[in-house]
């Protein structure tokens, strides 16, 4: 097991426009990384940007991650961000290049916060499948899966 004196961030947070999708997708898949590599001293956790009313994960995405061996908390509910969130997340990663923008422009936050891509070494978004097919959501969960790798990778190397 690694020592907490490498270990960089404690407090990751995934945020998304509905938490409904990619948020939680990405939630999952750094906890499988951390559980992988032995890292135990980190939380992750992940919001939406805009979440009006607490409802449960798409079912696409549940059956895609179930498809995919991902656990799926059968009684999650999406959660919208607060104040309180960024002020205790030391690491925010974004989906899209204006959610990071604009949760620059609406909160103090001094801690580090990046897209998913640019902190995968990639350009780009990772896309919404909201309302399109199956197989969207498919390719979102194995797009996640890749950058979380990668992104793990370069907060959690060898020191």
């Amino acid at each position: 097991m690694r020592s907490n004196a490498m270990i960089k961030y404690h407090q990751i947070l995934f945020l998304s426009t509905t938490n409904t999708c990619r948020g939680y997708m990405a939630e999952v898949l750094m906890r499988k990384e951390l559980l992988k590599r032995g890292i135990k001293d980190v939380e992750v956790s992940s919001r939406g940007t805009i979440v009006l009313f607490s409802e449960p994960i798409n079912p696409k995405a549940v059956l895609v991650m179930k498809n995919n061996d991902l656990p799926v908390e059968e009684d999650y509910l999406t959660k919208p961000l607060t104040e309180e969130d960024v002020k205790k997340s030391d690491l925010i990663l974004t989906m899209t290049e204006e959610q990071k923008e604009n949760l620059l422009q609406e909160y103090d936050y001094s801690g580090d916060i990046y897209t998913v891509k640019e902190l995968g070494r990639e350009k780009g978004e990772v896309l919404d499948p909201y309302g399109k097919d199956l197989i969207d959501y498919e390719y979102c969960c194995r797009e996640l899966d890749r950058l979380i790798e990668k992104i793990a990778d370069a907060i959690f190397e060898e020191e």
